[in-house]
């Protein structure tokens, strides 16, 4: 099973983008995501929000949940035309329909990384009262 970390290797291998320049792109330091793929980790929700905006071809779908093309089917021609019109969408070159399956998806990337965070501070709460007991019986 594939993460957002592998499909944004994935995404830079097609189109031949160095990491490196990705991060650069986002404004994330040297590393933030190259570490998080060799080390197969998860990255912030901040790096994710800042790749979805500066890659819009990318189909946020298919960067949260694997599901779908990896790019969104809108050709050069039309989001020139979408960005001379005065009526154009709110929600930029995605289609309304797919604006609330990206909330849906986004909304269980977020529940997931919640129960990621609490089983890690459920650990480290484990851990520190292993430490306090070793620590007791030291004295």
């Amino acid at each position: 099973m594939s993460t957002i970390i592998d499909r944004i290797g994935e995404f830079a291998s097609k189109c031949r983008l160095s990491i490196r320049k990705i991060e650069q792109k986002i404004g994330a330091g040297n590393g933030t995501i190259s570490k998080a793929i060799g080390r197969d980790k998860d990255i912030q929700t901040k790096w994710v929000e800042l790749f979805v905006s500066h890659y819009p071809e990318v189909n946020p779908i298919w960067l949260m949940t694997g599901k779908g093309e990896m790019l969104l089917n809108t050709s050069v021609n039309e989001e020139k035309k979408s960005l001379l019109e005065e009526d154009s969408s709110p929600y930029g070159f995605i289609e309304k329909d797919q604006h609330q399956e990206i909330v849906d998806s986004l909304k269980l990337v977020i529940a997931t990384l919640e129960r990621q965070l609490n089983e890690k501070e459920r650990i480290i709460s484990l851990k520190d009262r292993i430490i306090k007991d070793l620590e007791d019986k030291l004295k």
